[in-house]
């Protein structure tokens, strides 16, 4: 079975990271057959990591996940090592992806190497800015291999926040076919990169 984890940008709470995402798990869960999907919470273990304050090493030195120094950062890199493809959920903050995205990103280094990916952004222009940047990050040192579709969720002017349970707002699930698309594409990419 494969696994894919769905990793949210996020940790304002309140916020609308986790309402979207407690949208988008079950779309991921349904959609993609034989597959674990892990939400992967920022607030909870295998994170949060915490600033970088180790500089023995940079992590593209370290090739083995069981070699990081940092015991936190090990289990973290054994989690993703474990995962066939991902999922990233970021806002756009001041025009570009949240601080904990990229945090969360630079940890690791050979762990996310050629995996397949698909981008999901959220903001008052749809998190088009956050989306070219992560994409540039993701497809340039990582090589990952991402969806040409990504998912913009532009959010409607006195839409208010996306509650973290219950159903999502009508605009939200609005979203849902462009959601379908985008993970046909990433079922492709997993098929590959599983049949490597």
């Amino acid at each position: 079975m494969s696994k894919v984890a769905l990793i949210m940008g996020s940790l304002r709470r309140p916020g609308n990271g986790i309402g979207i995402a407690n949208w988008l798990t079950p779309i991921l869960r349904n959609n993609l057959e034989q597959t674990d999907v892990v939400f992967l919470d920022s607030t909870k273990p295998p994170l949060p990591l915490g600033p970088i304050v180790d500089g023995t090493h940079v992590p593209a030195d370290v090739r083995d996940p069981t070699q990081h120094p940092n015991p936190t950062v090990r289990e973290f890199a054994s989690f993703i090592t474990s995962c066939n493809g991902f999922v990233f959920l970021s806002p756009e903050y001041n025009g570009s992806y949240s601080g904990e995205m990229k945090n969360t990103l630079d940890h690791l280094y050979w762990e996310w190497q050629k995996k397949p990916a698909l981008v999901v952004t959220y903001g008052g222009g749809g998190g088009t800015r956050a989306a070219t940047q992560l994409r540039g990050l993701l497809e340039g040192p990582f090589k990952m291999k991402l969806t040409e579709k990504g998912v913009a969720i532009k959010w409607p002017k006195g839409a208010g926040t996306v509650p973290p349970d219950g159903e999502a707002p009508e605009w939200l699930q609005g979203f849902e076919p462009e959601v379908l698309a985008a993970i046909e594409e990433f079922k492709r990419l997993l098929a590959q990169q599983n049949s490597a």
